[in-house]
């Protein structure tokens, strides 16, 4: 809780043994004095202009020895007399309020001890979650946590997010049909995934869903007509999975068009000579047409943990969509390679750490290569993937070991990672090197809360729900606390403040609304409709343009720049999610459906073996 100041404090801030012992307070006093000064000049300053308008005036009147000016002159004069009170009164007022600033200045905290090493939840030791967030109390919400809340659509706010999609699409097919993404600005189309119309693939789902028919048809059309992997093309397996494969799925999940099954093994096909590797680890980079794969120097030719462990969703269900469970086997000795104890011998997590994994592993030795741990940038869909795929299954027995990775990761995640903020009590998600944990939080971790209201299920469900709960409130405050409303790409926590703004641009990203409307439809609290509404409002605000949506390159400004690109998940994951917050519950049912880390939705069954056994 703050401390009031006594009155006292304003006398203490400037005593001269303070000072001296504080030189830097002189700032603000000289600031105040300066501008004290600046303001008496031109105070006198303005009362001799007044008396000199004033006997300029008198000079109109009968007997006046000057000659009389005209009509304009004296029109001008009285306009300039009543702009110098203006700017008197202004100036005035803005001395008060810095005055009133310093006044309010909190004295400097003493030095924060090194913060003690946790090997326990914070949240079982913490309040159910900070102060003043309007969400309700879950007790009080009666859940039912083996299911999910039948909410009613609000037909407005949906309808707005419909025309939004309608609205970036048809800039998309104006000025860059068939590119990967539009550049909106501009107004034309750029290739970024060798040009296979990311953006189209990324749509179909959303366009059927939303009831956009004609749209809907002429994407379907081109893919039949006019798509080809025959590219020379280094492209990320990853991105060409989650994006084109999750695509094909969904797309056909949906319509029962066989037509995207087709294109979808022919691809997959082209992928499969990144997995020729000695631990069946894939390489990241794979050439479409040769077939010869890699991965980046940067990396120092390992893959990284969110790559290779996350393609199992899209595999599993290619597999039993034809019958042919080679995809399946493939992608899920991934995952069982990579939790074999035998094949961890190297692997050093913290205390408490077990159920955490590094993000770089070399595919030829099978040794990890850096001791870095993240649920954002390349570690985050791994865990993602794991609660998915118990759920894809139906929650099978057979699935077991995919809910006992999932639990140990989030036992883990609670143990070394969760940390709070102060002075606002803001839990994050921190990451962890070999010096110890690092207080950043990528927004691409606030997919974390929705995955944990998928897990929501068992002896740990109303944890997991109660953490989702504070994380979705931290994810939020990203956006409410910037001037443009939308959210960094990252954000640091530091001693003594809650969240500082790291990299400051916004790409339009979807983790955020994802949890949202995950949230909403586990606990049926209106809050979670309301913090979407507002999220969606600011990117109608700052990042709507003639033809589409661009990102910002600094949130921290309330007329932020916008950056000429459209990036194609907008379209797929940032207006799906947000159409799905406001619509009934009976659109994609969440007992029914599962979506991949690109909000591909495909459908659920009861899945009764797993090659991870």
């Amino acid at each position: 809780m703050a401390r009031v100041k006594s009155s006292r404090y304003w006398i203490v801030y400037f005593h001269p043994a303070n000072l001296a012992r504080k030189p830097q307070r002189l700032l603000p006093l000289g600031a105040i004095l300066c501008i004290v000064f600046f303001v008496f000049l031109d105070r006198q300053r303005t009362a001799l202009e007044l008396t000199s308008v004033e006997n300029e005036i008198k000079t109109l009147e009968p007997g006046g020895k000057e000659p009389n000016p005209t009509a304009l002159e004296v029109e001008r004069l009285a306009k300039e007399q009543s702009e110098l009170a203006k700017e008197t009164s202004r100036l005035a007022h803005e001395v008060e309020e810095l005055v009133g600033i310093l006044k309010r200045q909190k004295a400097e905290p003493p030095p924060a001890p090194p913060p003690k090493k946790e090997t326990t939840s914070h949240v079982q030791a913490t309040t159910p979650y900070a102060t003043g967030t309007n969400m309700q109390n879950l007790d009080d919400l009666n859940i039912d946590f083996e299911g999910w809340v039948d909410v009613e659509a609000d037909v407005a706010r949906r309808d707005a997010v419909k025309r939004a999609m309608k609205h970036a699409w048809d800039g998309y097919e104006r000025h860059a049909f068939g590119s990967d993404e539009l550049q909106p600005i501009s107004r034309r189309g750029k290739n970024l995934f060798g040009g296979l119309g990311a953006t189209i693939i990324d749509s179909l789902d959303t366009l059927y869903i939303m009831d956009l028919k004609d749209e809907y048809e002429r994407a379907r059309n081109w893919v039949a007509e006019k798509m080809s992997f025959d590219k020379h093309f280094e492209c990320s397996v990853f991105e060409t999975i989650i994006r084109v494969v999750g695509g094909f799925l969904a797309a056909f999940d949906l319509s029962g068009d066989p037509m995207y099954v087709d294109k979808c093994k022919i691809l997959v096909e082209k992928l499969m000579p990144a997995y020729n590797t000695p631990t069946g680890i894939p390489y990241n980079i794979i050439n479409l047409r040769s077939g010869a794969s890699k991965n980046p120097a940067w990396t120092s030719q390992a893959s990284t943990l969110a790559e290779f462990g996350t393609q199992q969703l899209e595999f599993v269900r290619l597999s039993h969509v034809t019958g042919d469970d080679k995809y399946a086997r493939m992608a899920e000795n991934v995952i069982k390679y990579v939790t074999d104890p035998a094949a961890n011998r190297n692997r050093q997590v913290p205390a408490g750490g077990r159920g955490l994994y590094p993000l770089f592993l070399n595919p030829i030795s099978g040794m990890w290569t850096n001791q870095k741990i993240s649920f954002g940038a390349m570690g985050d869909s791994f865990y993602e993937y794991l609660i998915k795929l118990w759920v894809q299954g139906g929650g099978n027995p057979a699935l077991q070991r995919y809910r006992q990775l999932f639990d140990a990761a989030m036992e883990s995640m609670m143990a070394v990672l969760i940390q709070r903020s102060t002075p606002s009590n803001l839990v994050y998600v921190a990451e962890y090197d070999r010096a110890g944990l690092v207080h950043k939080m990528d927004h691409l971790a606030c997919f974390v809360p929705g995955m944990l209201a998928l897990g929501a299920h068992g002896p740990q469900a109303k944890t997991y729900l109660s953490l989702a709960q504070q994380l979705t409130y931290t994810c939020v405050q990203m956006y409410s606390r910037q001037p443009s409303g939308l959210a960094p790409e990252m954000v640091n926590f530091r001693h003594g403040e809650d969240m500082v703004s790291g990299a400051s641009h916004n790409l339009l990203r979807p983790e955020t609304v994802e949890s949202l409307m995950i949230m909403y439809r586990k606990t049926g609290d209106p809050i979670f409709r309301q913090w979407g509404w507002d999220i969606f409002q600011a990117f109608e605000k700052h990042c709507k343009v003639a033809d589409g949506y661009a990102g910002l390159r600094d949130v921290r400004s309330p007329n932020p720049v916008k950056d000429d690109t459209m990036q194609s998940f907008f379209l797929a994951e940032t207006l799906k999610y947000l159409y799905l917050l406001f619509d009934s519950s009976d659109v994609i049912p969440l007992d029914e459906w599962v979506f991949n880390t690109e909000a591909h939705p495909m459908r659920i069954w009861n899945r009764n073996h797993s090659y991870i056994n």
